[in-house]
């Protein structure tokens, strides 16, 4: 089957909040028991997804991504690297630069940071997107903090309504997630932003206004395990639950 979706995972952020890790390697290429974290989201987007073309941004410590995936061909996909020289714009930039791959599809797009294990992402991706601008994934969790570290998410059943960065106020138990899959006016509506002198524009924060803008956006209900790899704790929890997935598997 031939995804009518492109791939794209932004990494071209330095990862100060993974300090001392970050210091020698890309977030993005942790070792989750034994496999790069982008590893795993490129067999998410090629075995869940059926995606056969993915966009990688590049930025701090680029030079390693490229050299650990190449052109793709060993990982079963088609990889193509974009250069984020304007870290200073927000990760809607590295988003962005996937544009010119597009050639009409929708896009999955997946943060290099975030490790997914035993998800239902195979039913996101057959999920109606074609009906919304935006489909964000979400998950329900009991930490409270764990939403405020990401964004909050309140909907009117599947519609979003609003989006919140790093909340201050927690409204209900459901976990943002940068995880989207976006329509291609997100991309033309993002660069129209941009060229009417935005300096910086988070991604987060650009989908909450196209919600007040009258934009339809929907979200998608993951289940499974998600950690998003933000500092030592978080990457030494998703290395366990790694682990112990493998170990019930071949015991």
């Amino acid at each position: 089957m031939t995804s009518s979706l492109l791939g794209v995972i932004p990494a071209s952020g330095s990862g100060v909040r993974a300090r001392p890790y970050s210091y020698e390697m890309h977030k993005g290429m942790f070792s989750i028991d034994g496999e790069a974290n982008i590893s795993r989201l490129i067999s998410i987007m090629r075995d869940q997804f059926d995606i056969e073309e993915i966009v990688i941004t590049l930025g701090y410590m680029g030079d390693s991504i490229r050299d650990k995936f190449g052109d793709g061909k060993e990982f079963g996909v088609r990889l193509n690297y974009v250069e984020n020289q304007h870290l200073d714009k927000g990760w809607a930039w590295s988003v962005l630069l996937s544009k010119p791959y597009l050639a009409g599809r929708h896009a999955c797009v997946m943060l290099s940071d975030e490790f997914y294990l035993e998800t239902n992402h195979r039913d996101f991706a057959k999920c109606s997107y074609d009906e919304s601008s935006a489909v964000i994934a979400v998950k329900r969790v009991d930490d409270p903090e764990l939403i405020k570290k990401n964004f909050s998410v309140e909907s009117d059943g599947n519609r979003v309504i609003r989006l919140v960065e790093n909340p201050v106020n927690i409204t209900n138990d459901m976990l943002g997630m940068a995880n989207f899959i976006l329509a291609p006016k997100v991309f033309e509506l993002l660069e129209s932003a941009y060229d009417s002198g935005r300096p910086s524009i988070e991604f987060v924060n650009f989908i909450d206004e196209l919600i007040r803008d009258g934009h339809s956006v929907s979200l998608y209900e993951l289940t499974g395990h998600y950690v998003n790899l933000n500092d030592v704790a978080s990457l030494e929890a998703a290395s366990d639950l790694a682990i112990r997935a493998r170990l019930a598997k071949h015991p």
